[in-house]
């Protein structure tokens, strides 16, 4: 099973040339030097060379069978590694969907709780208060619903364009850096994926927005894109730094995910 399916394929456009060599080496010669007269009352008959020995074209007719099979095999196992795959893929969006929602809810409930709690707080005059709470822009928390709902149901193309929309009328928004975060998965999960524009969200997230909640996700992230593109020693500087900052806290989750991917693959 080492062997790809090409060189499968050489394999068997050999064997099957070497088989019709050998039929047509066994077709019925003729020595057609001896000419015959009208009036000659003896007939000369045809020179047949004795057959071949069959042994051999019986064996190689054999072996370019179990080639076949082999072949089909590989196929088989190739069809089901690319629907593992598959599977793959859509198990880790889900996760980072259900990761994104519960994050969601974290951030907003302390905003909800002191909305809804009658507190006795005095505001110094001339204080900047506008720093303790980041405000969603007007249409800006349903602009990034309706792109995360196209997440949900997997319409990752039509998502991709949603949150494209979203950064040129929010490009400084509340949900921007989650944006950013989002778009960087999808150029991974679109077909064909763009590697290289998901470097550049995850790079973006990660430049502006150092202190946000998706940033131990993003370096992990961005860490397996370096990989995926080849610069393995970029990619391992990452994953270690995810495992060397965030290894405890509330969202340690990334840095055992970076700490498997290196055991895996370094």
């Amino acid at each position: 099973m080492s062997i790809s399916l090409k060189s499968y394929a050489a394999l068997l456009s050999s064997a099957a040339f070497v088989y019709s060599t050998l039929t047509l080496a066994q077709a019925p010669i003729v020595d057609a030097s001896v000419e015959s007269t009208p009036d000659s009352q003896t007939t000369t008959e045809p020179q047949v060379s004795a057959p071949a020995d069959s042994s051999g074209q019986g064996e190689l007719f054999y072996q370019l069978q179990l080639l076949q099979q082999e072949v089909m095999q590989l196929r088989g196992v190739v069809e089901e590694q690319a629907y593992l795959l598959k599977q793959v893929k859509e198990q880790n969006m889900e996760r980072y969907i259900d990761l994104d929602r519960r994050l969601g809810e974290m951030a907003t409930a302390p905003a909800v709780a002191t909305a809804g709690t009658n507190t006795n707080v005095t505001t110094a005059p001339g204080a900047n208060t506008a720093a303790l709470t980041v405000v969603a822009a007007a249409g800006e928390r349903d602009a990034y619903d309706a792109a995360y709902q196209l997440v949900t149901e997997r319409r990752f193309d039509e998502a991709l364009e949603a949150f494209k929309q979203f950064m040129v009328d929010f490009p400084q928004g509340k949900y921007t850096p989650n944006s950013y975060y989002w778009m960087g998965e999808l150029y991974q999960v679109i077909t064909p994926q763009d590697l290289e524009a998901a470097r550049q969200s995850f790079t973006q997230l990660l430049d502006q927005y150092p202190s946000h909640v998706k940033v131990p996700d993003a370096m992990y992230k961005l860490g397996k894109v370096y990989f995926l593109k080849g610069d393995k020693n970029k990619a391992r500087s990452l994953l270690e730094e995810v495992v060397s900052k965030y290894s405890k806290g509330t969202n340690s989750s990334a840095a055992d995910k970076a700490r498997q991917f290196i055991n895996a693959n370094y």
